[in-house]
């Protein structure tokens, strides 16, 4: 019976046993499967280079004063004719992309009939929303990664820094083994930028970039472009090019990439130096490096992130903090010149005719000198040749620095050749004359409210001084230009620096106040570069010299003495006023007077 009952007990159970273990199965699949869900990562290798352009392709940000968007080669193609350029002969006048291929000679370039920008703009105007945008995309696996490549076209570049027909810019995301993005690379100009993939604003799995105003370089931020060789217009106030809203093709099926010539008009050997040749094809551009070599280009450009994010927003926020903090003090000097004036009136008249009078009509003058000295060259750098765009009587100004520019390169983008087309570069385009400006200003509300003169004669010293800065640090940019001469050759694909032009650069380093040398170079010949500090340079040092003098006599001025009628005056001691001499009748009264007191005084006593 007991064992009988048992089996029944056990029998009865397993109904239960079976349901438990069912359950505890369940969730432990559950779970597995959950784990498996939230680690995994896709491995580029299970995906198509198709699927990998599509997810990561980019999204572009223009500017509101954009002319140009990412177009199709078919578009650039057929506007083009086929030249050939060592006889400027025209081969082809009707291309099309199967056409354009065939051709792989290097010396030949595609010419825009159209002629003109102002022509390229209007009939891009009416064919761009037709045409849509493009990105070409190539999927490049360097063994230690995976390298998406965008390709970016437009029908011309107007940029600051270089005008050309066609322009051809990259975006590359750099994908490691894992399958995670690592690396955005984002090109400019000659070189370009890379950040971490954790520094990269993004959309989903898109990266965003931000696009330069005409030159189409390549940023990671809408407040850069003021930093280095940048000088770029960058924003985000214009169309955006979403992943969506662009034709994305592969390359490797495109025939037109064997095209070895330049996709735009190819000028002289100076016009190519100024930026003004249409750029090589994605196959040969940068000598194929950016194509089949990503990792080696990556290697060229400059690494960015959040330090270098933090430097570029205050540069590009520069101005403005300038304004507030100009407006702020000379808000408050207002204030107490205002409060001054009803408190005890100002000073400055009594000044003037005090002692303190010429030293302050010295700075006044000292004060015009620095006025006249903002516009005048501060430093020059000119050269004269045998041949060439240098070859002018007189000589050709190469590089100057004045208050109104800032520092500016002749990269003769005009029509003749010694035509100068100053560009301003390394964040200089800045007017260096509103800072001194502001000092004149807040200085001359300290003139108006002057209230010692040893405390003014400290202010116009102090202002002399740091007014020499500027030129110090001029002086200090040019001692260590060769320290640029690696970082020219970098940027200059395929071109090194002639050994002529190294020599000349640091001869100008070792005597940067003024000098004069000569040098025989290729083509152009004997070439003669003269330098040194401008006019405007010599005006400042002898306003700052008069400054400080003007500084030591306000401090020996005696000190102002504040007048009110309003404020209360000591009181004046009164003298004792002499007692009159009485008559003897007035002496009788006073004794009888007093005796008749004492009598009463003794009657009441008495009486108590």
């Amino acid at each position: 019976m007991v064992s009988v009952g048992k089996e029944k007990n056990v029998f009865d159970n397993r109904p239960v046993v079976l349901r438990s273990s069912r359950v505890l199965l369940l969730t432990s699949l559950l779970i597995v499967s959950l784990i498996l869900v939230f680690s995994f990562k896709p491995h580029v290798n299970a995906q198509t280079p198709q699927e990998l352009a599509v997810m990561y392709s980019p999204v572009l940000y223009f500017t509101g004063g954009e002319k140009f968007y990412p177009t199709s080669v078919d578009y650039i193609i057929s506007r083009s004719t086929l030249v050939r350029h060592s006889d400027v002969a025209v081969l082809v006048n009707s291309l099309t992309p199967a056409m354009l291929g065939l051709y792989t000679s290097s010396d030949l370039f595609l010419n825009n009939t159209l002629g003109t920008v102002d022509a390229i703009v209007a009939d891009y105007a009416l064919e761009a929303k037709a045409n849509g945008y493009y990105a070409y995309a190539h999927v490049v696996n360097t063994g230690s990664s995976t390298v998406i490549q965008y390709w970016l076209f437009y029908a011309y570049n107007n940029g600051p820094l270089n005008d050309h027909q066609g322009d051809i810019e990259v975006v590359e995301v750099f994908i490691d083994l894992s399958g995670t993005p690592r690396t955005l690379l984002c090109s400019q100009h000659f070189a370009g930028e890379n950040a971490a993939w954790g520094d990269v604003e993004k959309e989903g799995t898109h990266p965003v970039v931000y696009v330069a105003q005409g030159s189409h370089a390549n940023y990671f931020r809408s407040f850069q472009g003021k930093i280095g060789l940048e000088n770029d217009n960058v924003g985000s106030d214009g169309i955006t090019v979403r992943f969506n809203q662009s034709s994305l093709v592969m390359l490797e099926s495109q025939g037109w990439l064997n095209f070895a010539g330049r996709w735009g008009y190819w000028g002289t050997a100076e016009e190519v130096a100024a930026g003004m040749a249409g750029p090589l094809g994605p196959v040969f551009n940068q000598d194929g490096i950016r194509w089949a070599q990503p990792e080696n280009y990556l290697g060229k450009t400059f690494s960015v992130g959040g330090n270098y994010f933090m430097l570029a927003w205050l540069l590009a926020n520069f101005l403005l903090f300038f304004i507030i903090y100009v407006a702020v003090r000379g808000g408050w000097k207002i204030y107490g010149i205002v409060k001054l004036r009803k408190k005890s009136g100002l000073m400055v008249k009594k000044f003037l005719r005090s002692r303190g009078g010429p030293s302050l009509m010295l700075g006044i003058a000292a004060i015009v000198i620095t006025l006249i000295a903002l516009f005048l060259p501060w430093y020059t750098i000119s050269a004269s040749s045998e041949a060439g765009p240098l070859a002018k009587q007189g000589g050709v100004t190469v590089m100057t620095i004045n208050g109104i520019s800032g520092l500016q390169v002749n990269m003769f983008l005009g029509g003749g050749e010694s035509t100068s087309g100053f560009r301003s570069l390394f964040s200089t385009q800045f007017p260096f004359a509103l800072i001194f400006l502001a000092g004149l200003l807040l200085l001359s509300l300290d003139v108006i409210g002057v209230k010692s003169g040893r405390k003014l004669g400290n202010k116009f010293i102090w202002g002399a001084i740091t007014s020499l800065f500027p030129f110090i640090l001029i002086l200090v940019f040019i001692m260590i230009l060769p320290m640029f001469l690696p970082w020219a050759s970098a940027i200059l694909p395929g071109q090194e620096v002639p050994s002529e032009v190294g020599t000349m650069v640091r001869t100008v380093a070792s005597n940067p106040i003024y000098g004069t040398n000569s040098q025989v170079f290729p083509v152009v010949g004997v070439t003669t570069v003269s330098w040194g500090l401008g006019i405007g340079a010599y005006l400042f040092l002898v306003a700052a010299i008069i400054r400080i003098l003007a500084g030591f006599m306000m401090r020996k001025a005696p000190e102002l003495q504040a007048e009110s009628a309003s404020q209360p005056q000591p009181a004046q001691p009164q003298p004792e006023q002499p007692q009159p001499e009485t008559s003897p009748s007035a002496r009788v009264l006073r004794s009888v007077t007093k005796s008749f007191q004492n009598q009463r005084e003794t009657e009441v006593q008495w009486q108590q």
